[in-house]
């Protein structure tokens, strides 16, 4: 269960920015938004959240912060060498945070724990790294399980890890973490027991998608095949009035024919043998039911687009609400109906459906998810550039609004910002 996420100093992100989860005392008075943490840090946390703002205020920025903030922690100390370079994007509009690093941290909550976990990093180094723990239980006190800081007029990190509460060979892990490299995944990658749970959460339960419009339906077919999940599939595309009664799959091994010869040398595609070995391929046909009540095959390609990206979220969505993930996507809106995309954000809604309390955050700018009764004031954030082109989250609630619904035509006449600042075009030239 995510409760907040923190950025700063990353690509339009300058000073510290933060989205909370956590429920308000409006939201939490609703089941179908909230639902309790067991955490007296966060008592109720909320099941989805929506960032509104115009192209370009940062959005999709927050999403990749999100993205880089998972894959550094589970590829950082398997998937970079010695001096390799951390691919990491600071604020370049000030010159004040050009050069600093850049710093992420997650607040969540998992097997009954609640972590704090962040680290800060420029393209050569992590300069510092920390993770808090506190359980749920009463009486208990955030712990600092380990902290790490460079200290650049040593040159060397200061190191404090917490002797009482883990357990394991602390100095080969400190010895093994190289300057760019995280020591909560070095120590993961050395066995390291104490640090299973977040580094768990952090891989498995967080979960970030760019744009719904570039996903496969590979992972869809999928859980078809292996979980059985057709019928789960099916039934949410009829939910939304895609009428398709079935669909046929044919599995067969990938082999050269899927590729054209003229991208290959002999040896290159000799290469492209091994790694296709065991690799399957996936045929879809969508089937309709025509005037006699008989089903008829359709390459899976002639659907319309969005039928084949609610198709290809569809197994996505079912796997997150099935193990109650955390999901993160951006521009969820893209070849949605309006019904359908809030049919999709119910779906978090629904005790029945979300059963293990899976977490929704998603940017739009489709304002009627902002009807009465569907989502609260708690759940809307704004995002917009400051004087100095600066993305910044502005919370719903920190504005006196009485009834959402109001909101969302004060939010299109640029009341409350995040909205383009238009002007007419006249011969080419903005007037």
């Amino acid at each position: 269960m995510l409760v907040s996420f923190s950025v700063q100093n990353y690509r339009s992100y300058s000073a510290r920015q933060t989205i909370s989860m956590v429920s308000g005392t409006g939201a939490k008075r609703h089941e179908r938004l909230s639902f309790p943490s067991g955490n007296s840090f966060a008592p109720h946390l909320l099941r989805s959240a929506c960032l509104f703002g115009p192209n370009g205020a940062g959005k999709s920025a927050l999403v990749k912060a999100f993205w880089f903030y998972r894959d550094f922690v589970v590829s950082s100390a398997k998937g970079t060498q010695e001096g390799e370079k951390i691919d990491v994007q600071y604020f370049k509009l000030d010159k004040e945070w050009r050069g600093q690093p850049t710093e992420f941290e997650a607040t969540f909550i998992h097997d009954g724990t609640l972590y704090q976990y962040g680290f800060a990093v420029d393209s050569s180094r992590v300069w510092s790294e920390w993770l808090f723990s506190k359980p749920n239980a009463h009486d208990t006190k955030s712990r600092t399980l380990f902290q790490r800081e460079y200290d650049q007029d040593e040159g060397k990190y200061v190191w404090n890890i917490n002797k009482t509460k883990v357990q394991g060979e602390k100095e080969v892990w400190k010895n093994s973490t190289r300057d760019n490299a995280l020591f909560l995944s070095t120590a993961i990658q050395l066995k390291a027991d104490t640090f299973k749970q977040p580094f768990d959460w952090i891989q498995n339960y967080l979960r970030v998608i760019d744009s719904p419009e570039r996903l496969s339906p590979g992972f869809t077919v999928q859980q078809c095949v292996e979980e059985g999940w057709k019928e789960k599939i099916l039934n949410l595309l009829q939910s939304v009035d895609i009428r398709i009664r079935d669909i046929n799959i044919d599995i067969r091994d990938a082999d050269l024919t899927d590729f054209p010869d003229e991208l290959f040398t002999d040896h290159a595609r000799q290469e492209l043998v091994r790694s296709l070995k065991g690799t399957k391929k996936y045929m879809i046909n969508s089937c309709h039911e025509d005037t006699d009540g008989n089903l008829v095959p359709f390459d899976f390609e002639d659907e319309s687009d969005g039928s084949q990206v609610v198709f290809s979220i569809s197994g996505p969505w079912m796997d997150v609400l099935s193990n109650g993930y955390t999901l993160v996507i951006d521009e969820l809106h893209n070849s949605l109906h309006p019904h359908a995309l809030k049919f999709l954000v119910n779906l978090f809604h629904d005790s029945r459906v979300n059963t293990e309390n899976a977490q929704l955050i998603f940017t739009s700018h489709e304002t009627s998810v902002m009807s009465k009764g569907f989502l609260h004031q708690d759940q809307v954030w704004l995002v917009e550039r400051d004087q100095t082109s600066s993305s910044r989250l502005i919370p719903l609630s920190d504005y006196k609004v009485r009834d959402i619904s109001a909101f969302q035509k004060a939010y299109l006449d640029g009341r409350y910002g995040a909205v383009p600042h238009l002007r007419e075009f006249v011969n080419a030239q903005p007037q």
